[in-house]
Parts: C-alpha cells; sequence; structure tokens
C-alpha cells in the first residue's frame, strides 16, 4: 500500500505547535519533578509530626493506664484533634491488650482511596519511672497529605494553563513576525509567476537573512526585468527586419502574403472585396546606371512616402523587390473604388521631385486587381495584379513613358527664373533612354 502524503502546514502552524509542545512537555515535567519533591517533603514533616504526637499522647495516656481506665484513656484518645489526620489511635497494655481504641474516617470517596495510599503508623512506648505500661499506636490517614498534594497539583496545572497560553500568544505572535515578510514574498513570487509581472516589492524585514533573501529575489527580478527588455527589443528588431522592407520602412513580401493570407482565410469579411494595386518605376535601371545606387534608393524612398500618403488605414503599402511596390487593400465596397485609388497614387507618385540637385519626373505603371475574399481567385490576387500592371507598363512604353530628371544650375539673372540647363551626361542618359523604349 501507499504511504499517503502528509498534510501540508504553515510555518506557523509548525512554529506553534513545536513551541507549544516543547513548552507543555517542560512544564509537566517540571510540575511532576515539583509535586514529587513536594511529596518527599511534605512526608517527612508529617512523620515527624506524627512522632511528636504520638510522645504527646503517650505522656496523657499514662495515668489512664495506670490506673486501668479505658474510658478515661478513649477520652485522650478522641482529644486529638481531627485535621491531624488521624484515622486510627489504639492504647495497648503491657501485654499488649487492647485498652482504647478511635477510629476516624470521615474522607469520602474518592478522597479516601486516594489517602489511603499515603498511610504511615507510629508507635510509641508509654513509660512511667523508667516502666514501659503500654504502647500508643496511631495511624495516619493521609488525607491532610493528599490534600496538600492535590492543592498543590492544582496550583501547579493552572499556572501550566496561563504558561501554556502565554507561550502560545508568544508563539503566534513570533510566527506572524517570522512568516509575514515571508508571505509577502511568496505573493510577490506569485504573482511574478502568474501575471507576468516583475515589478512588485516585498517590504523590507528586521530578521537579517528573510531581508536578505529579499535583497536577493529583488535582483534577480530586476535582472530577469533587463533580459525581458533586451527579448522585447530584440524581437521587436528581428520582427521588423522580418516583416519590413529595410530601405523603404515599408511592409516586405512576406508581410504582404502573411496578411493576404489571413485575408483569405480566417479573418475575411463575408462579402468583402480584396484590391491589389501593383506599381512599377518605369526606367528605373537607367536612374541607377547613370546616377548611383545612392541616388535611385533615394528615389525609392521618396516615392515609398508618397506611396503611404492619403491610404486607408486598412491598406497595407509593402515594396515586394527592386522597384516594385504593392498597395493591399481589405475591403472595398466595389470595384471602381480601387480605381480611384490607383488614379490617385498615381498622380502622387509622378508629381515633380527633388532630390538634391537633380529634378525628378518620376514615371509609374500601375495595375490593380479587385476579387472576392471568399473566392477562388483570391489566393493569385498578386499574381493578377502583376500582369496587369505589365499589361500597363507595355502600352506607356509604346507612349513614351519613361522617368526623366535634370540636374539644376542654377544662376540669377538679374530679377528673372533661374534657368535649367541639361548636363552633357543628361544628354547621354536621354540618349540611352529613347534607345530602349524602341526596344523589347
Amino acid at each position: 500500500m501507499k504511504a499517503r502524503p502528509q498534510a501540508l502546514r504553515t510555518m506557523a502552524e509548525h512554529m506553534r505547535q513545536w513551541l507549544l509542545g516543547a513548552s507543555l512537555l517542560a512544564l509537566l515535567t517540571g510540575t511532576l519533578v515539583a509535586v514529587a519533591v513536594a511529596y518527599d517533603v511534605l512526608l517527612g514533616q508529617t512523620r515527624l509530626h506524627m512522632q511528636a504526637l504520638a510522645t504527646l499522647t503517650a505522656a496523657q495516656s499514662q495515668a489512664p493506664l495506670l490506673f486501668n481506665d479505658a474510658a478515661a484513656a478513649e477520652q485522650v484518645l478522641r482529644s486529638i484533634p481531627p485535621q491531624e489526620g488521624i484515622s486510627d489511635a489504639v492504647l495497648l497494655g503491657p501485654a499488649g491488650a487492647k485498652v482504647a481504641a478511635v477510629h476516624e474516617d470521615r474522607e469520602p470517596w474518592p478522597m479516601s482511596a486516594f489517602a489511603h495510599l499515603m498511610r504511615e503508623s507510629v508507635a510509641r512506648p508509654i513509660v512511667v519511672d523508667g516502666q514501659p505500661v503500654g504502647t500508643v499506636v496511631l495511624q495516619y490517614g493521609g488525607a491532610p497529605l493528599a490534600r496538600r498534594l492535590i492543592e498543590l497539583f492544582t496550583g501547579l496545572l493552572g499556572a501550566v494553563v496561563l504558561i501554556s497560553i502565554a507561550v502560545f500568544m508568544v508563539a503566534r505572535r513570533l510566527a506572524r513576525h517570522l512568516t509575514a515578510p515571508l508571505t509577502d514574498l511568496q505573493s510577490v513570487i506569485a504573482r511574478a509567476r502568474a501575471l507576468e509581472d516583475l515589478s512588485g516589492r516585498a517590504a523590507p524585514c528586521e530578521i537579517v537573512e528573510i531581508d536578505r533573501l529579499r535583497a536577493d529575489f529583488h535582483a534577480l527580478l530586476d535582472q530577469l526585468k533587463r533580459r525581458e527588455a533586451d527579448l522585447k527589443r530584440t524581437h521587436a528588431v528581428l520582427k521588423r527586419l522580418a516583416t519590413s522592407d529595410r530601405l523603404t520602412g515599408l511592409a516586405n513580401r512576406a508581410m504582404l502574403e502573411a496578411r493576404l493570407l489571413a485575408l483569405t482565410g480566417g479573418e475575411r469579411q463575408v462579402g468583402a472585396r480584396l484590391g491589389v494595386l501593383y506599381f512599377d518605376v518605369d526606367s528605373f535601371k537607367a536612374v541607377n546606371d547613370t546616377l548611383g545606387h545612392a541616388v535611385g534608393d533615394a528615389l525609392l524612398k521618396a516615392i515609398a512616402g508618397r506611396l503611404k500618403e492619403g491610404l486607408p488605414a486598412e491598406a497595407l503599402p509593402a515594396r515586394i523587390g527592386g522597384d516594385e511596390f504593392v498597395v493591399l487593400f481589405a475591403s472595398l465596397a466595389a470595384e471602381g473604388e480601387l480605381e480611384l485609388e490607383a488614379v490617385a497614387a498615381q498622380e502622387r507618385l509622378e508629381a515633380p521631385l527633388h532630390l538634391g540637385d537633380v529634378l525628378f519626373h518620376p514615371a509609374v505603371s500601375v495595375g490593380w486587381t479587385a476579387v472576392p475574399a471568399e473566392g477562388g481567385e483570391a489566393a493569385k490576387l498578386l499574381e493578377l495584379a502583376d500582369q496587369a500592371m505589365y499589361a500597363a507598363k507595355a502600352t506607356r512604353r509604346g507612349a513614351g513613358h519613361r522617368t526623366r530628371w535634370t540636374r539644376q544650375d542654377v544662376t540669377n539673372a538679374g530679377d528673372g527664373p533661374p534657368q535649367q540647363q541639361l548636363s552633357d551626361s543628361d544628354q547621354l542618359v536621354l540618349a540611352r533612354l529613347a534607345r530602349e523604349t524602341v526596344g523589347p
């Protein structure tokens, strides 16, 4: 059979039990020792007193024995005070014959039974002119000694009860003094574990060992709090790196696809339409090749900033690679709404743009697609928008749409406006762009 697990108890309960148990053991042991010592002392005094009483009774019994007066002899025995505790008194003649006898047993049961355990007997010869004329025998009944012992034991037992109550109160106060800071510290630990709240702190304690434990635990909480803050910052950085484009700060392809998957899955709204705008900067390669990647990156960042302006709160702008940008709309009332958004965004992106001493006239091709969120075409939304964008790009290329720029050489000519001239390198770029437009 398995042993039953012991019930757990608090430290205060253990302390009260130990202190009270040790105190009761010490008090009961002291009480028993005190009663034993008192019994030995009282018994010795009782024996001395009985011997003196027997000597006195023997002296008073000389005349009745000389005259063989049984009545007088009995009167002598009855003159012994009751409080002396003599239960039997006997006068014997010279030959041992009983002359007089008195029996007194007034104690009720159970006192008589307890007193019977303490009976003592003493005999004294009666001598007249050097000749023995009889003997007096006194039997001590034990009642006075029993009463004294009972009174002593009762007093000691009352003292034990009072001391036990005092010990219990002291133990309770001591236990509360010791366990209160531990309980406070335990509540901080429980809150940190259950609520993940590392800001809780326990109150200072007067007990050095417990206060050191409190300080060490607080230091551990501070360390955990710093680590948690570091982990949160690291997680935020990793999440930002994993879901955002490092150059423009827009969402990246992974974030866009995850959002699109959520909208076509559990987060989709019945009857809602999903829409995607797909943008591509025309002739962006020429910008990188002619002006350098730093200028090209600055142009992409500026276009990304313009793309975010004026979008609804639920729209998600993203850069999915190179010079390609996408805006995902989560809920469209109609497909015509998406076209309006496309036109407005294209106008913002193709507005003239100053970057340093270069004035850009960006050209942006855009394609768009809107499908029901619960339809099977939602998973192909990006692909459909990409096809629409490339179709628009082919049309615009044939019409001569491309990103153009000029370097500004500003000179003051009186009060007239600044003059703009094309440098030789800009003219070479324009010639190269002209050749690209006739290519495939």
